[in-house]
Formats: structure tokens, C-alpha cells, sequence
């Protein structure tokens, strides 16, 4: 199995907007330390012991597939409040129509560096066992990932469907093993996952997927309009493209001053183009007076602002 990887990164980019955010606070992780040994050979005097491991790691799936043929294409995606320098994950599902193909890195496992930002790179392997499939990544270089607490695809794992077998309408996922090694809090490379579907929090995955016609018509960057008309009177509409992966988005007005004079938008927002209109007015509702006023689309990674005329 080997998909175009501009192909692969757009469908993925396509499906996540079904993408629920995950819940992982960046706060400490404590675990049952397992390790009997210490590196160097001696006992380990925390062994079965709650110790902290740092910062949250949390793993999840897309609610959604990517559909080839008969290939089906499941994303696993991460949140990591640290570095990662590797993954050992064992996958279930429950489906025996679907044969594992093939497993491809997702973003959270490209561009990687190591702690003094040289670039490196981890080596990513599937392999079927008997029930399950084990994902590891690995690096001989020390590379890591980002570690900045935002969501990203980890891995696209691929399946086939056998011959005569049609598409489940769902397939239920959980990991049975999911161990995340840290960077901040120990030396040793602790587990510091958080959070993710384990036996007894099996997630359903559907398999719907979107068609091309609509992937074209996705933005897949930010971008701000200018407003119409311009200038107005009594009102104005302002047009913006908010892409696949997203969070909170705010749409603001500003006088010359720099005071906010009215926000228009102060939530998350699904991907696509979204039309707001001003009517001229301030928070309280009153109307403004004439002159210049300023729109500003802000999100965690993005900011733009344009310049409007109000004539009364």
C-alpha cells in the first residue's frame, strides 16, 4: 500500500473537522511505575509505586475514514503537552473483514528535532499479531516531537477489506497497550500517556467519509476578506475562510483608537467560508458614528486585519 502523500495529507485534513477535541490538561501524569530495573542495572525502588511522569500525553481517533477503494484509511491523533521521542501502541478492532494494510506518519511525526533543534527523524513500523496490531515509532537520533499541546495527527493506519466483504457502516477501536515515552520529567523516558480508548472505553469509529466535491470546496488556510460594501451604511458584511483543523476564533472591530468597538465572533467554528454582518453598532448595541473602523480575525495561529468606511 503506498497512497500520494499530498492525497493523503488533504483527505486527512478533510476528515478532522469530525475530529472531537480531546480533553488533556497539561498537567502531570501519574502512573504506576512498572519498571523493575533502573537503566544502569539496579532495582528500582519505585516499582509499583505512583510516581509523577510529566506532562499528559492523550491519543484518540478521527470519527471518520478515508475510503480508496478497498482500502480504508483510520486516523489515530495525538495531543502532546511535552516532547515524545516515540510511540508503542497495540490496536484493536473488531472487524475481521478489515486486514491490515499499511500505517503512514501523520504531521505529529514529521519536521522532528531533537532537544537542541538539530532535525531528526523517527523510524515508524506496523505489524499484525494475532489479534492486534502493534505501531512503534523510534529514533536512534533522539528526535521528539513538538511537545506544544496542540492536536495532530499521529498515524494513518490503512486496512483492506477482503474480497466480497462490504463496508461497515463502524468499527470499534481501543488500545490495548499505549505507551507515549516523555522528555521533561525524567530521564528514563517514563509513559506519560493520559488519556485514550482502552478496553473498557472502547470508541466507535464511523466510516462515513465526504466526497471530492466537497473537499475542493474546504479552505485549507485562513483568510479575511474585505468587507462589502465598502464603504456602508447601516450595515456591511465581512467574509472569512476558517480551515479544516481549528479553534477559537474571534472576529473583532476596532476604532482608530484601538478600542474594541463590537465582537462579532468568540467561539470554535467548523471549517468553511462563514459570512458575518455588522450593523454599525457597538457591545451595547447603540449605533457608531461615521468614520474608519478596523475587523480583526484572530485564532491561536493566525491574525489579519482590514480597514473598513462607515458613512452615515
Amino acid at each position: 500500500m503506498k497512497k500520494s502523500l499530498t492525497k493523503l495529507l488533504i483527505l486527512s485534513l478533510f476528515i478532522s473537522f469530525s475530529w472531537a477535541e480531546l480533553d488533556c490538561p497539561a498537567d502531570e501524569a501519574v502512573h504506576v511505575d512498572t519498571r523493575t530495573m533502573l537503566p544502569d542495572g539496579s532495582p528500582n525502588p519505585t516499582y509499583g509505586q505512583e510516581i509523577v511522569t510529566g506532562l499528559c500525553g492523550c491519543l484518540g481517533f478521527v470519527n471518520g475514514a478515508i475510503i480508496d477503494g478497498n482500502e480504508v484509511t483510520f486516523i489515530v491523533r495525538m495531543v502532546d503537552n511535552e516532547p515524545i521521542r516515540g510511540i508503542e501502541l497495540d490496536i484493536y478492532h473488531d472487524n475481521p473483514d478489515l486486514v491490515y494494510s499499511g500505517v503512514d506518519k501523520g504531521d505529529k511525526l514529521e519536521d522532528l528535532t531533537d532537544s537542541e533543534g538539530t532535525p531528526r527523524t523517527m523510524t515508524l513500523l506496523g505489524n499484525y499479531l494475532e489479534d492486534r496490531l502493534k505501531v512503534l515509532a523510534y529514533s536512534t537520533s533522539q528526535a521528539q516531537t513538538a511537545g506544544n499541546g496542540e492536536e495532530g495527527d499521529l498515524v494513518h493506519i490503512t486496512y483492506e477489506l477482503v474480497d466480497g466483504a462490504e463496508l461497515p457502516s463502524e468499527v470499534t477501536f481501543y488500545f490495548g497497550l499505549a505507551n507515549l515515552p516523555g522528555t521533561s520529567a525524567n530521564p528514563e523516558l517514563l509513559n506519560v500517556v493520559c488519556g485514550y480508548p482502552d478496553e473498557n472505553s472502547q470508541v466507535v469509529v464511523s466510516t462515513s467519509s465526504l466526497s471530492n466535491d466537497d473537499l475542493a470546496s474546504l479552505p485549507i488556510e485562513f483568510a479575511l476578506n474585505q468587507n462589502y460594501p465598502n464603504p456602508f451604511n447601516p450595515s456591511t458584511q465581512i467574509t472569512f475562510d476558517v480551515p479544516v483543523s481549528t479553534d477559537l476564533i474571534q472576529l473583532s472591530v476596532y476604532n482608530v483608537l484601538g478600542q474594541n468597538v463590537n465582537t462579532l465572533v468568540n467561539s470554535v467554528m467548523s471549517a468553511g467560508t462563514h459570512t458575518v454582518e455588522w450593523n454599525a453598532t457597538d457591545l451595547s448595541g447603540s449605533p457608531v458614528a461615521s468614520g474608519i473602523y478596523f475587523y480583526e480575525l484572530r485564532s491561536k495561529s493566525f491574525t489579519e486585519r482590514k480597514k473598513m468606511l462607515l458613512i452615515r
